[in-house]
C-alpha cells in the first residue's frame, strides 16, 4: 500500500494528534536551536569572553555558550524530577490532555516573557528560558504518550514519521516567517526595521498556542488505567507507582537496553542541535540571517528524512533504521570537526547540515516508534515519562560534556567532536536490543493492566 493511501486511512484523531508537532516545533527551532540560543550566548551572556554576574553571593564569569548549556541543564533537572510523577498521575487520573494543556499555557507564557530579557540578565534570562523549556519538554512527554493509543500498531512507525515531518515543516515555516520579519518585513506589509527579537519571540509563543488547538479539539481523553474515572492519586500512590515502573523497566531487558542507548545517542542529538548555531556564529562568523537560512535547509531536509525513515521503519524494522541514522550522525560530527578539508568551511557546514537533517528526522522518528512498540498503551504516559527522562538525562550529560570541553579548551570544534562518543556508544547498545522480545513484553504488561 502506498504512503498516501495508508495516511488517508489514519482517521481524524490521528491527524489531530499529529498537528501538535507542527505547533511545538516553532519553539525548539526558532528559540532553542537558531535564534535565542546564540543571542543569549553571544549578547545576553557576553559571548566567548563571558559576563560577570553574582549568584548566591558568589561572583562568576563563564563563557556565553557554557551559560546557555547550564540553562538547558536546569530545565533538564526539573523534568527529570517532575516528568515521571506527572506521567503516572496522568495515567491514574485520566488527565493527560489537561496536563498537556497546562504545560502548553505555562510554556508559551514563559516564552513570551523572554522578549523582555536584556544583555547582562544572565540569571533571570537563563531561569526563564529553563522554565519555558521544561514546560515544552513535559508537554512532549504527554503528547508522545498518546501515540500507542491513537495509532494502530502496524501504523506506529509511519504515524511517528509523519508527525516528525510535520514538525520540521512547522518549525521551518515559523523560522522562514522569522527571517522575513528580520530581513524583508515589506513582504509582510510592514516598513523596514519594524521587527526585532522581541517580536519574533512573541510570534513563536503565539504559534505554539494557536496550532495546539487541533489536538485539544480532536483527541479524546483516555480513561484512567487504574480505578474509575476521576480516581484520585496522592503522592504516596504516585511514588509507589514510580517504584513499580522502575522495577519493571529494569527487569524488561529490551526496554532497559534501549533506554540506555537512547540516553547516549539522544545526548548527542539534543546538544548538537542546541550548539549548532553557536558554532556557526562564533567559529564561522555567520550572522543571524545566514544561520536562519542554514536551519531552514536542515528543517526541510529533516522533513524528507522523517517521512523516508517512517516508511523505512515499517519495511526493515525500527532498530536497523535507527542504527543507520546513528551512523549518519557520526559521519556528520567528524565532518564538522574537520571543516575546510575540501571546500571553504561555510560551504561544508551547509553540506554537513543536509546530512544532519536527513538523519535527525530519521533517528527521532525511529526512536519514538520503537519505544511506542515497547509500551503498554494503558500505561503510556508513565512509560513515555521515562522516555522523556532518558532524553533529559542525556541532555544533562550533553551540556555538561560540551561546557566542560569548551571551557577547558576554548574550542567549539573539540566540544562538537566529543559528542560523537555518545553516538558510538549508543549504537553499540542499540544493536543488542531484541525488538521482537520488546514487543512481547509490552503485550504482557498491557494484559496485566487489564486484569488489575
Amino acid at each position: 500500500m502506498s504512503l498516501f493511501r495508508r495516511a488517508k486511512g489514519f482517521g481524524g484523531e490521528v491527524w489531530a494528534w499529529i498537528t501538535y508537532d507542527f505547533a511545538n516545533s516553532a519553539f525548539i527551532t526558532s528559540l532553542y536551536a537558531v535564534i535565542f540560543n546564540q543571542y543569549f550566548a553571544g549578547v545576553i551572556a557576553g559571548g566567548p569572553a563571558g559576563t560577570d554576574f553574582t549568584l548566591l553571593g558568589w561572583n562568576f564569569n563563564l563563557p556565553g555558550a557554557t551559560l546557555w548549556e547550564l540553562s538547558v541543564l536546569l530545565a533538564t533537572l526539573l523534568v527529570i524530577v517532575l516528568g515521571p510523577l506527572a506521567g503516572i498521575y496522568a495515567d491514574r487520573t485520566g488527565t493527560r490532555k489537561r496536563l498537556l494543556g497546562l504545560a502548553v499555557i505555562l510554556g508559551a507564557t514563559a516564552t513570551a516573557g523572554l522578549a523582555g530579557i536584556r544583555p547582562g540578565q544572565v540569571v533571570f534570562g537563563g531561569v526563564l528560558f529553563a522554565l519555558a523549556l521544561a514546560a515544552w519538554l513535559l508537554s512532549i512527554n504527554l503528547y508522545n504518550s498518546f501515540l500507542p493509543q491513537v495509532a494502530r500498531e502496524e501504523d506506529v512507525g509511519l504515524v511517528s514519521g509523519i508527525s516528525w515531518a510535520l514538525g520540521y515543516l512547522g518549525g521551518g515555516l515559523c523560522l522562514l516567517l522569522n527571517l522575513f520579519m528580520l530581513q524583508n518585513p515589506r513582504l509582510l506589509g510592514f516598513p523596514e526595521g519594524t521587527f526585532g527579537l522581541g517580536h519574533i519571540i512573541g510570534v513563536v509563543a503565539l504559534w505554539w498556542l494557536v496550532f495546539s488547538l487541533p489536538l485539544f479539539l480532536g483527541v479524546r481523553e483516555r480513561p484512567p488505567a487504574v480505578g474509575a474515572p476521576g480516581h484520585a492519586a496522592d503522592l504516596r500512590q504516585l511514588l509507589r507507582g514510580l517504584g513499580r515502573t522502575l522495577t519493571q523497566v529494569r527487569a524488561f531487558r529490551p526496554l532497559a537496553l534501549f533506554l540506555l542507548a537512547y540516553v547516549l545517542f539522544s545526548n548527542g542529538i539534543e546538544t548538537s542541535i542546541g550548539a549548532a548555531s553557536i558554532f556557526g556564529a562564533e567559529v564561522l562568523r555567520m550572522d543571524t540571517p545566514a544561520l536562519i537560512r542554514m536551519f531552514l535547509l536542515v528543517q526541510f531536509t529533516a522533513f524528507a528524512g522523517a517521512l523516508g525513515f517512517g516508511v523505512l521503519v515499517d519495511r526493515i524494522g525500527n532498530k536497523i533504521s535507527l542504527a543507520l541514522s546513528l551512523c549518519g550522525w557520526l559521519v556528520a560530527l567528524v565532518w564538522v570537526y574537520n571543516l575546510g578539508l575540501f571546500l571553504d568551511p561555510v560551504t561544508e557546514f551547509h553540506l554537513a547540515a543536509v546530512l544532519v537533517g536527513i538523519v535527525m528526522g530519521g533517528s527521532q522518528a525511529a526512536a519514538r516508534s520503537l519505544f511506542a512498540r515497547f509500551t503498554p498503551p494503558r500505561r503510556s504516559a508513565e512509560f513515555f515519562a521515562f522516555y522523556g527522562v532518558a532524553g533529559r538525562v542525556s541532555s544533562a550529560l550533553g551540556p555538561l560534556t560540551f561546557a566542560a570541553v569548551n571551557t577547558a579548551t576554548r574550542s567549539l570544534r573539540g566540544a562538537i567532536l566529543a559528542l560523537a562518543v555518545y553516538f558510538a556508544l549508543g549504537l553499540i547498545l542499540l544493536l543488542r536490543v531484541d525488538e521482537s522480545a520488546g514487543r512481547e513484553g509490552a503485550r504482557r504488561m498491557e494484559e496485566d493492566v487489564r486484569q488489575e
